[in-house]
């Protein structure tokens, strides 16, 4: 879900240009050079969350929504030196993209899955997982 880099060549080739200024977090939305890699960012999100959710069974979503799995540390452990390196970025992104937007990719990516996905137990777990990836982020 956070594999922002590896997503999109383009936004490799400004988190090179971008690595060499660190800004505080503060100052992420200031930069037109910045906006763009946000919007880069969160299309790159969007598409590492239909990656993920393509592949899943049923009985994998039904288990995850009951808070019996959980999908942030293991992004955080595979995509580690990238997180950390763009901290700034991730964390706007995954403040940015709403629920709603997570959501509707979930339902367009896995159709057959929709009547999980409306139901207030996948809002509520996305909700804590994107507020635990922030915090797992940010510790980071």
């Amino acid at each position: 879900m956070f594999a922002i880099a590896a997503a999109d060549p383009r936004i490799v080739r400004h988190l090179a240009f971008m690595r060499m200024r660190v800004r505080p977090l503060g100052m992420v939305d200031e930069l037109p050079e910045t906006r763009l890699l946000l919007e880069l960012a969160k299309e790159a999100f969007r598409q590492q969350v239909a990656k993920r959710v393509r592949p899943l069974a049923r009985s994998y979503v039904e288990r995850w929504m009951g808070c019996e799995l959980w999908l942030y540390p293991s992004v955080i452990q595979r995509h580690g030196n990238e997180l950390h390196s763009y901290k700034a970025v991730v964390i706007e992104t995954l403040r940015k993209t709403s629920l709603d937007e997570i959501l509707s990719i979930c339902r367009t990516t896995r159709p057959d899955l929709d009547d999980l996905w409306k139901k207030p137990a996948a809002r509520d777990k996305l909700k804590k997982e994107i507020e635990r990836a922030i915090d797992a982020v940010e510790a980071s």
